[in-house]
């Protein structure tokens, strides 16, 4: 690839609204928001043209045919399945058959917190006339609630940082509504500091005060950093293994920009 290719690229990553992973796939739920079914019946939705759609979680892999907003079946699994519904195309005529397909992504990654997925080239898959079932028809069909309210955006933050937070301590309107860990030295800085920080950072401020995190590394004895984030009337205050810094930073990103 020339340097100009890969410059250009970047700048198109840079530039883009979606969330991409390290390997370049898609995030498409995280922490379980949106539900990973739903997830992928609105890529279905919003594929015209037929192509393979990728999904992966962990070292799981689902490949999935769709063309004109319809999921026409399920080409193949990683691991490995013995499922019938594999490599045949869904049809409302065969209600089982749509049941089992439920049944093998519901049972794959129903419960991936990581969910990405890839746009490939299409793959023969069934005949021509078969044109599977429409996204919005497995909707009703699977009973998916694909358009749930989201999760409030600082329960977003936290669900997509459980792994790498010890600790934390979640205020709203000045009362504790959850905690967790050990939180001691938490609500030691909630109640000598925070208030301090936001009357400070207001003086700096023109306009209304925005979403922000704060983070400090190695703040506490045992080397874990200690993060701040600051929301209307919502503070959260964290502690966090310094590895998980990149995550954290990017998925302030991708909810409160």
């Amino acid at each position: 690839m020339s340097e100009p290719t890969a410059l250009a690229e970047k700048l198109a990553t840079l530039a883009s609204k979606e969330t991409l992973d390290d390997t370049g796939a898609r995030i498409i739920s995280e922490a379980g928001t949106p539900a990973p079914i739903a997830a992928i019946l609105r890529e279905v939705d919003d594929t015209v043209l037929e192509r393979c759609l990728t999904f992966s979680f962990g070292d799981t892999t689902i490949n999935i045919i769709a063309a004109g907003r319809r999921l026409r079946g399920i080409l193949s699994v990683i691991p490995q399945s013995d499922a019938d519904i594999i490599g045949h195309v869904l049809s409302r005529e065969e209600p089982e058959g749509v049941q089992a397909a439920f049944d093998l992504l519901n049972d794959m990654c129903g419960d991936a917190d990581h969910l990405t997925v890839r746009a490939m080239p299409p793959e023969p898959f069934g005949k021509g006339g078969e044109r599977g079932i429409s996204a919005h028809g497995l909707t009703e069909l699977w009973g998916v609630a694909a358009d749930a309210e989201p999760k409030p955006p600082m329960e977003q933050f936290l669900g997509m940082n459980a792994a790498a937070i010890s600790s934390v301590l979640h205020v709203r309107k000045g009362e504790i509504v959850s905690k967790a860990g050990d939180f001691k030295a938490l609500q030691t800085i909630w109640t000598s500091q925070v208030d301090a920080f936001r009357e400070a950072h207001k003086k700096t401020l023109r306009g209304e005060e925005g979403a922000q995190l704060v983070c400090l590394e190695s703040a506490f004895d045992d080397g874990s950093s200690a993060a701040m984030a600051l929301y209307e009337d919502e503070v959260v205050l964290v502690a966090y293994q310094a590895e998980g810094f990149g995550h954290m930073q990017s998925s302030w990103q991708r909810i409160f920009s």
